[in-house]
């Protein structure tokens, strides 16, 4: 019952939070509403979640119809990927740096959390290692949610402000996608994601239905687009996630991390906007479409929001997972150096033996 009774909620907060952002034509209405209104049910302490198998079939459907955005010539510059790549990885060190130091040294935070609460993504990864290294996790929770909070809001006012893209519009599709291709990619996409979740790959599904989708999309197989209203549905379930981050914080945690996480989303934020001015005066690529693939906010959400501006899918994806692997092998080598008998209690984690070894082949 009490099961039920959270899915419920969930459910009312996904199609209430669509029908505010529709009402008020927010940009993303029905990614923006659900995640302002799912948020403030968590912060009133209301419980709710969404069932992982519904949560999966969201992202299935985001990777679909991000990955029909393919062509071929889009994939023309990837010759221009390499030096975004090398920018952004030294966008990422830059903001785990910087924000450590604002963290440590501004809001007394110890080393270890500060750098951990610094860490633009892979937040199971990095509650992880808190927890091995007795790190301050519900800060560190916290503080990363907030950033992905942040970053789920600000991102489509920026879209907005610096491209013509009417976001609190849905897109005019000129053609539907067949059907029965829909649900042959469905169900070839859950056994990708399988497949890839088996080879720790962030956000398995995801990107398993999106290469699909885009194999199939770029060799005309499958040609057409996901249906508006299925797109919302899971655009509404993924702010709905989003929000749910925030169930179970107490009001005084989150006021006390609330100055903290903003501050140091902010400095992420004009990090990434100076790396995204370089890389476009030195690729052309266009800003917005850099933006996105570079901002450090979650792999699902950044990918969905570069398919509502019709930004090339592989670029995006492929710069959010370098980012997710590249943090995966960069950030126990700076623990190991602030506390050298981590090395040891990492080493014999069973996380360790899954996933980071898994990781460095």
């Amino acid at each position: 019952m009490k099961s039920a009774n959270s899915i419920m909620v969930a459910l009312c907060s996904g199609i209430l939070g669509s029908l505010f952002g529709w009402c008020l034509m927010l940009p993303a209405p029905f990614l923006m509403g659900p995640v302002l209104v799912s948020t403030l049910f968590a912060i009133l302490r209301t419980n709710f979640s969404v069932p992982e198998q519904i949560k999966q079939i969201s992202f299935i459907l985001i990777g679909i119809s991000v990955g029909s955005n393919v062509t071929p010539e889009a994939l023309l510059s990837f010759s221009r990927w390499p030096l975004s790549i090398l920018l952004m990885i030294l966008s990422v060190v830059t903001i785990i740096f910087a924000c450590k130091i604002i963290l440590q040294n501004y809001f007394g935070m110890d080393k270890r959390s500060s750098l951990l609460a610094s860490t633009p993504g892979h937040l199971s990864f990095v509650l992880m290692l808190g927890a091995e290294t007795r790190a301050d996790t519900t800060k560190i929770a916290i503080i990363q949610s907030i950033r992905v909070l942040v970053l789920t809001i600000i991102t489509p006012v920026i879209v907005v402000l610096y491209s013509r893209h009417d976001l609190s519009k849905t897109n005019v599709q000129m053609e539907i996608i067949n059907s029965g291709s829909l649900v042959v990619l469905c169900l070839l996409s859950i056994i990708i994601g399988f497949i890839l979740k088996r080879l720790n790959i962030p956000a398995p599904f995801l990107i398993g239905a999106m290469l699909l989708s885009a194999i199939s999309h770029g060799t005309n197989l499958t040609p057409g687009y996901v249906p508006n209203f299925l797109e919302s549905i899971a655009f509404a379930i993924l702010g709905t996630v989003i929000g749910a981050r925030f169930v179970g914080v107490g009001m005084q945690s989150l006021k006390s991390c609330l100055v903290s996480g903003l501050t140091i989303t902010v400095a992420g934020i004009f990090i990434c906007f100076l790396a995204s001015s370089i890389i476009f005066k030195l690729t052309g690529i266009p800003f917005i479409h850099i933006f996105i693939a570079i901002a450090p906010g979650g792999l699902e959400t950044m990918v969905a929001m570069g398919g509502l501006v019709n930004a090339e899918p592989t670029y995006v994806a492929f710069h959010h997972v370098v980012r997710l692997f590249f943090i995966a092998l960069l950030i126990p080598i700076i623990l190991k150096k602030i506390n050298k008998q981590f090395y040891y209690c990492f080493k014999s984690s069973s996380y360790y033996e899954q996933n980071f070894v898994t990781v460095i082949k």
